[in-house]
């Protein structure tokens, strides 16, 4: 699979996680919904490090 297509869809998916991380947070309390966070968090990090690791 291409790697920049990799790096966008994990970069989407961790946008998605947010927003309906957001959207639960308004609905509900923060608290139930940590764990969306923590897996955009996750998706992010996943990104930056490969982004960064096909950089150099």
């Amino acid at each position: 699979m291409n790697q920049s297509l990799l790096n966008t869809i994990l970069f989407a998916l961790a946008f998605v996680a947010m927003v309906i991380g957001i959207h639960k947070s308004i609905e509900t309390d923060i608290a139930t919904n940590y764990w969306i966070f923590m897996v955009s968090l996750i998706l992010f990090m996943v990104y930056r490090h490969r982004k960064k690791r096909n950089s150099a």
